[in-house]
């Protein structure tokens, strides 16, 4: 017999097969537990239910299958051909749904389900890898399904349904968007260990002679008011070039120019001494700001989407302290 469509919560759930008769969990337990124990007595006492029930359920049972499970063998009760036949089907149904029923419950308490986000090309790493790191170590079974995009790309998708978070630039003027989280991710100026100014360390300097100097200076988009900052820099016959934050980690890679690009895109290159970050006297604290975003309220967040939000934002907040 083919069982399909379960319904009802988990306690009550009916199958119907394709002839539409009723198949209930219960009269599944009683008829399971029959056939382990030997008997209607001991099956009512183990699902401390009165034997007439268990009597009552099996009888149902019979009437949707459309015949006897059991015949009565002297004083034991023993299952008949077409009782040995469905046994193994009713097994495999009362198996799926403790495993349906397990399966709820994690996605319930936060511990499986999906959780489509989308970020930024320029936010792959540091913290948003170290949170699909941990992610993944803490709660394996939720999976993650993960989108790149620009801004307004990101902000479609999230219209779109196509993903439930997104991780955008801010400010952001979409009213409709709730704002999570907000990260802080500072900003630096970084040559390639063999460019010139990579020497200056060992003296005081300024922004504008780096500006000067740097043949090309890289200018990147971060924010307004990154750009704006640049812009007040590049005076005029200062060598330059406008370059988006890939390419720019590219040019200075390569030793050809200086960029102001995220710590975290340059970090490991910092460590590894590839890359020097370049201290001038004038320089001010520079950040870009990246905002995590839904349309949904936080409370409205699913369990597994609640647990990326934690997740975020005590990776960030072991960041903050680190620095």
């Amino acid at each position: 017999m083919q069982l399909n469509n379960i319904i009802k919560d988990i306690t009550t759930i009916s199958n119907f097969n394709r002839w539409g008769v009723s198949v209930e969990i219960n009269q599944l337990k009683a008829f399971d537990h029959v056939v382990r124990l030997g008997s209607f007595s001991k099956a009512a006492r183990y699902l401390d239910v009165s034997q007439p029930t268990i009597s009552l359920r099996v009888k149902e049972l019979e009437k949707s299958i459309g015949g006897s499970l059991f015949e009565r063998v002297g004083k034991r009760m023993e299952l008949s051909d077409l009782g040995k036949g469905f046994l193994p089907y009713a097994r495999q149904a009362l198996d799926v749904l403790v495993i349906g029923a397990e399966r709820a419950q994690a996605i319930k308490e936060g511990k499986s389900g999906q959780i489509t986000i989308g970020t930024l090309p320029t936010f792959t790493t540091g913290l948003f890898s170290s949170t699909i790191s941990s992610m993944h170590e803490t709660y394996p079974e939720i999976q993650l399904v993960i989108h790149t995009g620009h801004n307004q790309q990101i902000i479609e998708m999230l219209y779109d349904g196509f993903i439930k978070m997104g991780l955008i630039t801010y400010p952001f003027f979409n009213s409709d968007l709730k704002n999570l989280h907000l990260i802080k991710e500072p900003l630096l100026l970084v040559a390639h260990k063999n460019h010139p100014i990579s020497k200056w360390n060992e003296r005081s300097y300024t922004v504008e002679e780096v500006f000067t100097h740097s043949k090309p200076y890289i200018l990147t988009d971060w924010s307004e008011e990154s750009k704006h900052w640049q812009k007040t820099h590049l005076s005029f016959g200062i060598d330059s070039i406008e370059l988006p934050p890939a390419t720019a980690l590219d040019f200075v890679r390569r030793g050809k120019g200086v960029a102001l690009l995220t710590e975290a895109i340059v970090q490991d290159l910092l460590d590894q001494e590839a890359l020097v970050k370049l201290q001038p006297v004038n320089f001010p604290e520079i950040y870009r700001w990246v905002a995590l975003v839904s349309l949904e309220r936080e409370a409205s967040l699913t369990p597994a989407a609640q647990r990326l939000l934690e997740t975020i934002r005590s990776n960030d907040q072991k960041s903050f302290f680190l620095e």
